[in-house]
């Protein structure tokens, strides 16, 4: 009896399914990175923030909408009731330099009003 070779094998073809093997392995690897950022932070606790203005409007920078206005951080993050901000206001890092503020600090680092963390640009 004599051996008749049949149609060609497609997942003998050299390379071909370490290829597809390759390609499942990597859409798997981005389909977990990708859902990684998710499952951290989706049980934190901590409501959506938006920056806000001193008269407590939204900041959107996508939009604009009050782009040109600098943030608060008192309405930031005071007005949405998760941090006390003024126990905040009051601790050793927010205080540091705070007596001694001056224009004329630093003459060659104008933007530096104080030693401490108060008038740092």
């Amino acid at each position: 009896m004599r051996f008749k070779p049949g149609p060609p094998n497609r997942s003998a073809v050299p390379g071909r399914s370490t290829w597809y093997l390759a390609v499942l392995w990597l859409v798997a690897f981005s389909l977990v990175v990708g859902a990684m950022p998710a499952l951290v932070y989706a049980d934190t606790g901590h409501p959506p923030v938006y920056l806000r203005t001193e008269n407590g409007q939204i900041i959107n920078p996508i939009t604009g909408t009050n782009a040109d206005q600098p943030y608060s951080p008192e309405q930031t993050c005071g007005l949405s009731g998760c941090h006390d901000y003024n126990q905040i206001t009051q601790g050793y890092h927010f205080q540091q330099g705070h007596d001694v503020i001056s224009d004329q600090f630093n003459a060659r680092q104008p933007e530096s009003l104080s030693p401490g963390m108060q008038g740092k640009y």
